[in-house]
């Protein structure tokens, strides 16, 4: 008798069991997307030097001397120097194939810049700036968005997500003749910023300044993805 009223409350604790498991998945997950586009507030151009001299020092030295002219330069226009960076420096034996065998012929000395600016119409100047004093590439030209504005751009990607996500959620509650309830779980799947980055053709001399004067801001993209899950009634 004690063994089977055992038993009966261990059925009557796995039916309650397995009804509580499914009263927990009566939900829907939906995810809702989003792709805004904005106007760019800044602009980055990458100018780059590249010298060779026959010693390390010289080759440092010289280039050096050419970046120092450059930020001078951008000085005089304006750029403050909290908006010049450097990203990319190297020095290393330049070598030339004769006969067969490498022979080094000197040192090279490369050194990149990134300056940013918030006014877009300096991009064109910039440039200007760069060759006149001496940077043989001008490699790119980003327009992008200021931290200020992707923040408050991934905002509304991310509210423009949540309600194509609500939209959905709805729409299938609908088709299913079921209730929407509260929201049990909400996260960010992803948030994703696209600068409009601009490849030179041209990348030295007059050529380079002609077609920096001439490119134009494009939009940027900002999307931003989120998931939902809905308890249903």
């Amino acid at each position: 008798m004690i063994k089977k009223i055992i038993i009966a409350v261990l059925i009557m604790a796995l039916v309650a069991l397995v009804g509580c498991q499914q009263g927990d998945n009566k939900v829907i997950n939906v995810q809702g997307t989003s792709e805004l586009t904005f106007d760019p507030d800044e602009a980055e151009v990458w100018a780059g030097i590249s010298v060779v001299k026959l010693t390390a020092e010289d080759a440092q030295n010289e280039a050096n001397k050419i970046i120092n002219d450059i930020i001078d330069g951008l000085r005089y226009k304006g750029i403050s120097e909290d908006d010049i960076e450097t990203e990319r420096l190297s020095l290393y034996e330049e070598r030339r194939y004769e006969d067969g065998k490498s022979k080094v012929v000197g040192w090279r000395a490369t050194q990149t810049l990134k300056i940013s600016t918030t006014n877009l119409n300096k991009v064109g100047p910039i440039v200007d700036v760069c060759v006149s004093n001496g940077a043989n590439t001008i490699n790119n030209i980003n327009f992008g968005l200021s931290e200020e504005k992707e923040q408050e751009f991934k905002k509304q990607a991310l509210a423009e997500a949540t309600k194509n996500a609500k939209e959905k959620a709805e729409t299938i509650a609908d088709s299913l003749g079921v209730k929407l309830g509260s929201v049990r779980s909400v996260s960010e799947s992803s948030y994703h910023y696209r600068p409009y980055m601009y490849s030179m053709e041209k990348t030295v001399g007059a050529m380079a300044v002609d077609e920096a004067a001439q490119v134009m801001p494009q939009k940027v993209d900002v999307t931003g993805q989120i998931s939902l899950v809905y308890n249903i009634r």
